[in-house]
């Protein structure tokens, strides 16, 4: 009978007493005991635990397959079980294998559900079944700390609120761990609907996932925006899929975010579950994944414990057992390199249909343009482009110039030009220019047009692709001397540029814009247009 891999995971239980194999045999049990009234589950609940062979259990029909393998360095344990479909009856089968092998201060799981339908079976094959996370892995979860990759990295079943300061490097320290193996979801912000989100994917994903939380406190966002790289930024009450950070195809794309609140977000999540669950796979090395790899590892035992008289015959057998070995370490590699692949493939044809697309994207852009062009070169022939702006600007200054006489919303002032000047060896010369046009373009109506939005952070997000602050963290606001450093006096009059926009973290990549809105002239004053002023966190490095 072929079957279909429903939900697969590995990771690792902490062993410091000795006891997690036995837990964990034991929470097999009790879930199996949830799903079978056959007595011999009571009967013989001893070969339950050590070796059984049950084909046909009464009533159920179902079949359980156990092994059990103990040694001086430590013991594995594996069951098979397969069950009729509650819904479809005979028809359609599912299939559990779950392994525990015991190694120093650890225990590894390996659990796998998959279906199948019966060969009998004639119509047409229905829909396949809604991944979802087997109840034994709760059983698991519940009472066994498990984690995977290094053991900090926890696997729980509930969001990890990150919440003090110090923790903001931690989450990005988290979030760039080429050793962690699990996908990590990370929401910025926990207000009560984006906590209550947080919690059901928490449910959703057991065992295969990680949910964090940022909390909204500015000590901790201000953390997180220093540490994490400005293109896996999460925009505020966002959520953002991290999968593991590979050396190949790890652009930002890769790593989704999405607005929870917004009304296509309900159809956008089913496919973040159904991806995470069916096609994300974790595998721990050394693991016993089926009643097989138990066997296997009693007959290798029988044979290191054999005697040869004849020294020839030792010396083939030893040759055995070290090919034995060496097939063991290719085979957990395999499996290792094999889903490494297959992710690198699947990132590869993301990144593919994303270049498509950016290129289709692209085309129209350019013919837009093209169309626009012509429109001005018809309504404007008289202006000579040529020395409006005779040559493109190379540096912050030429930007800042350039700003000053095309974008008449905005004021630039000298302070801003002078610190444009002195940060010389800048690197993000075009999106500096992308900011003060998306000032021009969107931040100027927001505040001045549209009402002045209570909310101006997520609504210039949401029309430009940049971090707009109103704020500094509460550490520096109590920083007299940091906060004198954003007053501007300009035009015989004191303005606050403690708002501003950034984009990028470590120098010369970053470019930050300070900034205040002058309500009676309805302009706004651009005060700084360069590096880092000096906040809390720059202040404490």
């Amino acid at each position: 009978m072929n079957t279909t891999t429903h939900y697969q995971t590995s990771f690792r239980v902490e062993d410091s007493d000795k006891e997690a194999l036995r837990k964990l045999k034991s929470a097999v049990y009790g879930w199996v005991r949830t799903k079978e009234l056959d007595r011999a589950l009571i009967k013989e609940r001893a070969n339950f635990f050590h070796r059984c062979h049950w084909p046909n259990l009464h009533r159920s029909h179902s079949a359980i397959t156990t092994e059990s393998f103990l040694s001086e360095v430590g013991g594995a344990w594996a069951i098979h079980y397969r069950e009729m479909d509650q819904r479809e009856g005979a028809k359609r089968f599912w299939y559990t294998d779950i392994g525990f092998k015991q190694e120093p201060g650890t225990v590894v799981v390996s659990i796998q559900t998959s279906y199948g339908w019966n060969t009998e079976y004639l119509s047409q094959e229905p829909e396949a079944p809604e991944p979802t996370v087997p109840t034994v892995i709760r059983y698991i979860l519940k009472d066994n700390p498990a984690f995977s990759g290094r053991p900090e990295f926890r696997l729980i079943e509930r969001p990890i609120v990150f919440d003090k300061v110090g923790m903001g490097k931690a989450l990005c320290d988290f979030v760039q761990s080429p050793e962690r193996r699990y996908p990590l979801i990370v929401f910025n912000g926990n207000g009560a609907e984006v906590t209550r989100e947080a919690k059901s994917l928490a449910r959703d994903l057991a065992g295969k996932c990680q949910i964090a939380v940022i909390a909204d406190d500015p000590e901790i966002q201000e953390e997180v925006a220093h540490f994490l790289p400005g293109e896996f930024a999460i925009p505020t009450e966002h959520l953002r899929v991290f999968l593991p950070f590979r050396t190949k195809w790890n652009s930002p794309e890769r790593h989704r975010w999405y607005d929870c609140r917004h009304q296509g977000y309900r159809s956008l999540r089913h496919g973040i579950v159904t991806g995470l669950l069916r096609h994300h796979s974790l595998i721990e090395r050394g693991s016993v994944d089926t009643v097989e790899d138990v066997r296997r590892l009693i007959t290798r035992e029988k044979l290191l414990r054999l005697k040869v008289q004849d020294p020839a015959k030792q010396s083939e057998l030893d040759e055995f057992l070290k090919l034995y070995e060496d097939l063991e370490k290719q085979r957990d590699q395999f499996k290792s390199d094999y889903e490494s692949a297959k992710v690198d493939a699947q990132a590869f044809a993301e990144e593919a249909d994303r270049q498509e697309q950016t290129a289709k994207e692209a085309r129209f852009e350019c013919d837009t343009y093209k169309n626009r062009v012509r429109e001005l070169a018809d309504r404007v022939a008289e202006v000579n482009v040529a020395k409006l702006l005779p040559t493109l600007p190379e540096s912050l200054g030429d930007v800042a110039e350039a700003a000053k006489r095309f974008c008449t919303r905005l004021v630039i002032t000298d302070a801003a030009m002078d610190a444009a000047k002195d940060f010389h060896d800048c690197k993000c010369v075009a999106e500096c220019w992308e900011m003060l046009v998306a000032m021009h373009e969107y931040l100027h109506p927001l505040k001045f047009s549209d009402g002045d939005s209570k909310d101006l952070e997520r609504a210039f997000k949401e029309k430009s692709r940049y971090e707009l602050a109103m704020s500094e963290g509460k550490m520096t606001k109590n920083d007299s001397k940091l906060m004198r450093l954003r007053e501007l006096q300009h035009d015989g009059r004191e303005f606050d540029i403690t708002p501003h926009l950034k984009h990028g973290n470590q120098e010369p990549k970053l470019v930050r814009i300070h900034f205040a809105f002058d309500e009676r002239e309805k302009k706004i004053v651009i005060g700084h247009i360069g590096k880092h002023i000096p906040n809390y966190t720059t202040k404490k490095l």
